[in-house]
Formats: C-alpha cells, sequence, structure tokens
C-alpha cells in the first residue's frame, strides 16, 4: 500500500463501522417490512429514541457496556460485532487491493454477504432492497473499472468489466432458476425462491459467469461439509444434557427450560423453553401436549411416541421435524431427542434448517477473493468471461 493509504485506514474502518450500522438496520427491519431510513433507531426495551452521541459504531456499545442509557435493558451483542466486522471487511479490502474500485467490489459484496446471510437465517428471506440495490451498484463499480481505458479504447472498454458483469448477472439467475424450475416440475416442490435467483445475480456482477460456477459448487460443499458437524456438536452437547438432567428434577427442567420442554408422566407441560414457545399454537406450561396446534403438532406427535418408547427404557430421536404456517411467516426445520430423566420425559430440540443463502453469502466471498487463481488454475477463464473482475 502507498504510505497515504496506510495513513488512511483508520478512516476506512470508520467508513466500514457506519455501513456496518446501517447493515444492523437492514438486518432489524426488512425482514419486518419496515423501512431502514425511519424512524431513527430506537431501544427496543424502552422504545426510546437513541442520540447520536449513544449511536457511535462499536464505541457506543462499550460505553454503555451493553445497555440502553434510559432503561438499561440489555442490547445484543451482535450490534457492535457486526460493525466490527464490516470495517474490518473494509479495512482488508483496503490492505490487500489499495483504495479504489477493486476494494470497495469486494468490500461492498462482503458486506451484504453478511447482511444476507443474517435475514436468512433469522427470517428466511434475502431482501430485494440489498439483492437489487447491490446488484446495480456492481454494474456500476464495473463501469467504474472500465472508465480508466474508456478514452484509449472508446466503447470497447466495457467489454472487460461492464459486459462480463451483466453476463455474470444474467447467467447465476438464470442457472439457478432453472435449478428451480426443474425441481418444482420432477418433485412438485419449490426447489430455489426467486430471493435465491435475485442473490446469485447479485453475485454474478461482481465474480462473473465462471465465479458463478464456483460460487454454486462452493455453497453446495460447503453446505455438505457444514451440516455434518453441526449435528456432531448437537449430539455432544444432548448428551451432556441428559446426563445431567438424570442428576434431579431441578435440573431436569432447567434443561428443558435452556433447549426444550419437561413433559410429565400424565401428559403435561412441566417446562418449556424458548425453542417450544415461540412455535404458534404450542401449549403453555401446566397444559397437556394434547390441544397442540397443527405447527406444533408434530413436535407433540414425537414426545407422545418417545414417551411410550421411553416406558421400555428407549430413547428417541428425530433428525428433521418441519414445522411451518399456512401463511409461511413462520418455519422451522428442528431435530429432537428425547429421554426420561427424573421427573418426567425432557424432550430437547435444535433448529437444522440452514438456509442455502446462507451457503451461497460465504462462497461468493471466498470466490471474489480466490476465484480468480482457481479460474486460471482450471483454465476456464477464456470459456467463461469475467476472470478480469477477479482480483
Amino acid at each position: 500500500m502507498k504510505p497515504e493509504e496506510v495513513l488512511a485506514l483508520p478512516f476506512v474502518f470508520a467508513f466500514g463501522a457506519i455501513l456496518g450500522s446501517f447493515a444492523n438496520v437492514c438486518i432489524h427491519r426488512l425482514p419486518k417490512g419496515a423501512s431502514v431510513v425511519a424512524p431513527r433507531s430506537r431501544c427496543p426495551g424502552c422504545l426510546t429514541p437513541i442520540a447520536a452521541w449513544d449511536n457511535v459504531p462499536v464505541l457506543s456499545w462499550l460505553i454503555l457496556r451493553g445497555r440502553c442509557r434510559a432503561c438499561r435493558t440489555p442490547i445484543s451483542p451482535r450490534y457492535p460485532l457486526i460493525e466490527a466486522l464490516v470495517g474490518a471487511i473494509f479495512v482488508t479490502a483496503a490492505v490487500l487491493h489499495g483504495i479504489g474500485p477493486v476494494a470497495i467490489s469486494g468490500a461492498l459484496l462482503a458486506t451484504a454477504a453478511v447482511i444476507l446471510a443474517a435475514t436468512d437465517l433469522e427470517a428466511r428471506i434475502l431482501p430485494d432492497e440489498i439483492t437489487l440495490v447491490v446488484l446495480v451498484l456492481g454494474l456500476l463499480l464495473a463501469a467504474w473499472r472500465d472508465l480508466a481505458v474508456f478514452r484509449n479504447r472508446g466503447p470497447g472498454a466495457f467489454t472487460s468489466h461492464l459486459f462480463p458483469a451483466i453476463a455474470g448477472a444474467a447467467f447465476g439467475a438464470f442457472v439457478v432458476w432453472g435449478v428451480g424450475a426443474a425441481y418444482r416440475l420432477v418433485r412438485g416442490a419449490e426447489g430455489m425462491g426467486m430471493g435465491d435467483v435475485k442473490m446469485i445475480a447479485m453475485i454474478g456482477a461482481f465474480v462473473g459467469p465462471g465465479g458463478v460456477l464456483l460460487t454454486l459448487f462452493a455453497a453446495s460443499v460447503t453446505g455438505t461439509l457444514i451440516a455434518g458437524l453441526p449435528a456432531l456438536l448437537r449430539n455432544l452437547s444432548w448428551r451432556a444434557a441428559f446426563r445431567r438432567a438424570r442428576g434431579s428434577p431441578i435440573l431436569a427442567k432447567e434443561e428443558a427450560a435452556r433447549r426444550g420442554l419437561l413433559v410429565g408422566t400424565d401428559g403435561r407441560i412441566l417446562r418449556a423453553g424458548s425453542r417450544w414457545r415461540e412455535i404458534p399454537g404450542s401449549p403453555p406450561e401446566g397444559e397437556p401436549l394434547s390441544p397442540a396446534g397443527p405447527v406444533a403438532r408434530p413436535v407433540a406427535a414425537f414426545a407422545r411416541l418417545a414417551s411410550r418408547r421411553a416406558a421400555a427404557g428407549k430413547a428417541t430421536a428425530f433428525g428433521r421435524l418441519a414445522l411451518e404456517d399456512e401463511t409461511g411467516d413462520f418455519f422451522r426445520v428442528l431435530a429432537a431427542r428425547a429421554e426420561a430423566v427424573p421427573g418426567g420425559l425432557l424432550v430437547l430440540l435444535s433448529r437444522v434448517d440452514v438456509p442455502f443463502g446462507v451457503f451461497l453469502a460465504a462462497a461468493s466471498v471466498v470466490v471474489w477473493q480466490w476465484g480468480g487463481p482457481a479460474l486460471d488454475l482450471l483454465a476456464v477463464g477464456s470459456l467463461f468471461p469475467g476472470r478480469e473482475l477477479l482480483p
């Protein structure tokens, strides 16, 4: 880096952290259909508007010790973490590629990936406000990179970055839409939503057609590998939880409050955790399982089956319980395991529905940074335009 660029790095971090603060607003509001412009940021507990001096990225959270100044309600550490992460993304891009359109392209794609991964994990939503806006910005950045040689080459300059960016967006959207259409035709169910189509089009504007193929491959492989690790960790955690719950009825209730529910021998819910309470139609503590609504019914049925098996000293486990309401606003895929413990039947629940958009987001950042050498190694750069888009 040039000396003057090194001196600018604190300002680059500050700019990235400010954008990270806006990313938090997008993650919190866009899944709810709320505006990211108004009203001003406010405490989720007392709804007091946050003053400008309490809204400085990272620092304000640290100074306030993670609590609202007005009501002392805890503020999630997610906010400073995302602010610091986006700031670090901008600094890393500047260090690796200098301060210019290449670094801005990488940092912008990575920031969009952070937002989309968060919204897809929390609400299974890939907001158009992010995918489509960043798609347009990606095309504009590609055109900016071509403007440097426009005077010498004329309109032909735009074949270096802008045209491959357009081709990458179109190619990515076509491939993912085609896969979804084929799945729907064969299986009669939705395979890929339009959110995924728009997201891969956005990615294609930054990585080109060759990068799109690498991104889809990397996302698929990563999804396969990552799906196995959480299952292993979950089983180890559950074994420890059941071992502790067998100590006493009090400990069993504590484990149920953390990650599931405890059902008595009479079929009544003795203790319920947030994973059970968030399900629409789930009976509260003290009530029997039997009146569970249609969304909660698969878990209730699992618990009844587990109760019968527990009488014979057997544990019961199921890897995927799909829960969804009629409107589609609530969707969960849960893994469940149940064993007899002092006081009743302990049912542990864990989410396993990691959407594909999360893997696309992670893969896009990796491909943008290292996809160029990979395309060179595979010798497909000449077959798929867009190698010039990648560092």
